[in-house]
């Protein structure tokens, strides 16, 4: 009995860190979609579909995460069952998630060099980028040389009062460091989110289980 009422509340909790992460997932999606909302035509995928997909399922993971907690507290049979056949499907679908992002953060930074560097030329989306990720050029301010003499004003933090930007005020970081950075930082943020999730979704998988049996038995 004592054991029962420690796994009752344990998967109440478990499944309230649940929840929380599931928010997380959902924060994390929708700052990274209003980040890159300047810069989606300069990018040749429709990158917007990654974050959107990051807060579908962070939603799922929020309501299953809520379920989950009722269904600890009134021990219901059938929704422990239906929700340990949930964890198991949720637990492998994120394992394969984070194994495509972890391959995929391997030539990132690759990647993203070429985009960067293929929408250079066109002049009002890179700007856009040099805005949004305060990044000069594709290597730093040294890509405009021979281009023009001065640098455009979204290289700068401050540009001039006649709308220009001087290179010893520009940004130093080129805009292909800068953008895969972020990517990284993005993408093992996601990954780490996610570890934390599946974890806490075998656990709970676990728990429901004999709390399941344990309703039975009573």
């Amino acid at each position: 009995m004592c054991l029962t009422f420690l796994v009752k509340y344990i998967l109440f909790f478990v499944n309230l860190v649940f929840a929380l992460a599931g928010a997380g997932l959902v924060g994390v999606g929708v700052a990274v979609l209003l980040h890159i909302s300047d810069i989606l035509d300069l990018i040749p995928v429709n990158l917007n579909a990654i974050p959107i997909s990051i807060v579908v399922l962070g939603s799922i993971v929020f309501a299953i995460g809520f379920c989950g907690c009722y269904g600890a507290i009134k021990q219901s049979k059938c929704l422990l069952t239906m929700y340990a056949v949930v964890m198991a499907v949720l637990a492998g679908v994120k394992i394969y998630l984070a194994t495509i992002l972890f391959r995929g953060l391997n030539n990132i930074r690759e990647t993203t060099e070429g985009w960067v560097v293929d929408g250079f030329g066109n002049r009002e989306l890179f700007s856009a980028l040099e805005f949004a990720f305060s990044c000069c050029g594709t290597t730093g301010p040294s890509s405009y040389g021979g281009i023009t003499p001065v640098l455009p004003p979204t290289c700068c933090p401050s540009p001039t009062s006649d709308g220009f930007c001087l290179p010893a005020d520009a940004f130093q970081e080129g805009c292909v460091d800068r953008l895969a950075s972020y990517f990284e930082v993005f993408g093992d943020a996601i990954v780490a989110v996610i570890v934390v999730v599946i974890t806490a979704e075998l656990v709970a998988l676990v728990f429901s289980l004999y709390l399941c049996c344990a309703s039975k038995k009573r």
